[in-house]
């Protein structure tokens, strides 16, 4: 056999010894990583490099075994670190009205003050829906009335602080969906018992801006 085509042989045969050799001494392990590793612990390594198992990807790579993919990974994240995305978001605030009155309370004023605080500070494209309530005491259809008023005196508070009146929905909702039912009680009691009902439901639609790096595939 001629030197040239001996040293072929011995060289494509030494990496097949290397495996051989190390599972000789203890089976060789398919590592959770990606790379073959020994009961040592280590990283089983041939003339090529590391052996990877058939699960190794390119997120599995070591600066030891494969630079050149970790520089890829790094670069990778980087480029999605500045993608920004969309995310709808609510706020709900409750502005409690005073007894067979559509004015609002300071109580209310306050809490709107709040919103539209946090309007001017962390959202944009603001749409309002105002929905307002009455308790169950009188007719419907003044109830009805009395609600569409409490709707439409929280829409002037907040125009009046700087929203535009183009963003806001008022629908009046009568005595419906009551947070309290009060049975069994009567006069200045009920009244009180009541007050929770005597309301406007604010639901504010927005977006927010957040970023976000996807994983990297």
């Amino acid at each position: 056999m001629s030197d040239h085509l001996y040293k072929k042989i011995i060289g494509f045969a030494l990496p097949l010894a290397v495996v051989a050799g190390f599972g000789a001494v203890s089976a060789v392990a398919l590592a959770e990583t990606g790379y073959v590793d020994s009961s040592a612990g280590s990283v089983v390594r041939t003339a090529s490099g590391c052996l990877h198992t058939p699960r190794w990807k390119p997120e599995f790579a070591t600066e030891e075994c494969d630079p050149q993919f970790v520089a890829k990974v790094e670069e990778e994240v980087v480029a999605v670190a500045a993608v920004t995305v969309e995310r709808p978001i609510t706020l709900a605030a409750d502005a409690h009205f005073g007894f067979n009155k559509a004015e609002l309370t300071d109580e209310g004023k306050a809490k709107l003050d709040e919103v539209v605080s946090t309007l001017g500070r962390n959202l944009k494209d603001q749409k309002i829906e105002v929905l307002g309530y009455a308790d169950r005491l009188g007719a419907a259809e003044y109830n009805l009335g009395l609600s569409e008023r409490r709707a439409e005196a929280v829409k002037d508070y907040l125009t009046s602080r700087g929203v535009p009146e183009s963003s806001i929905v008022t629908t009046g909702k009568g005595s419906a969906d009551p947070i309290v039912g009060c049975e069994g009680m009567r006069g200045a009691a009920l009244i009180d018992c009541l007050a929770p009902n005597r309301r406007t439901e604010i639901d504010f639609s927005a977006v927010e801006i957040i970023e976000e790096t996807p994983a990297v595939k």
